[in-house]
């Protein structure tokens, strides 16, 4: 894959041909995702991370009132691991699986108070992993109270990616940021910070 590297005030950006993969506009919608969930000032476990995302990782570290013990990351192209160890600061203690979501997270041990998934291909989630087979891998990952969050930014896969969700968890909302929906998940209603 293609990446363009660019400075800007904020910091560096990790650009494809449609979108930010790091950094940009894929931090700000990370942000508002945070604001409007009620995740600001929040105690996290053990967090995965589905894409690797030094901005995630720095929003996590920035704004938790207590940092996740450890990050578990599963990313596929080890081309982006190289481009954010080299140009983003990751404040937190992390451990990278390369491979691809579906085939490695069946393998990790242990489960985790939050999932987060922002996994693309330029702006489309693969096909594989919108399936029943992988939301029950992340149902299966996530803690009794935890949370996952699934960013997608194509309508129809953010409506495909919805129903499976709602298919597996009892608990679903959706929030929007510009062209990102971000869609949460959970066993529990408690779990969410701000009331559904």
């Amino acid at each position: 894959m293609k990446y363009r590297l660019t400075r800007a005030r904020s910091g560096w950006i990790i650009e494809g041909e449609r979108v930010h993969y790091a950094g940009g506009l894929l931090a700000e919608a990370w942000e508002g995702l945070f604001s409007a969930a009620g995740l600001i000032g929040r105690e996290w476990g053990p967090v995965l991370l589905i894409g690797m995302g030094a901005s995630l990782m720095d929003l996590l570290h920035r704004t938790a009132a207590r940092c996740p013990p450890r990050v578990e990351i599963i990313e596929i192209d080890p081309e982006m691991v190289a481009l954010q160890e080299a140009y983003f600061s990751l404040p937190l203690p992390y451990r990278v699986h390369l491979g691809d979501a579906a085939d490695v997270l069946p393998l990790l041990e242990g489960k985790f108070s939050a999932v987060f998934v922002d996994a693309f291909v330029e702006d489309t989630v693969p096909l594989h992993l919108q399936t029943p087979s992988f939301i029950e891998a992340l149902g299966g990952a996530l803690e009794t109270a935890g949370l996952l969050f699934w960013n997608v930014l194509r309508p129809a896969e953010a409506q495909r990616v919805g129903q499976l969700l709602s298919q597996r968890f009892p608990v679903v909302r959706r929030w929007r940021y510009d062209a990102h929906v971000f869609w949460g998940a959970a066993w529990v209603p408690s779990a969410f910070p701000l009331p559904i």
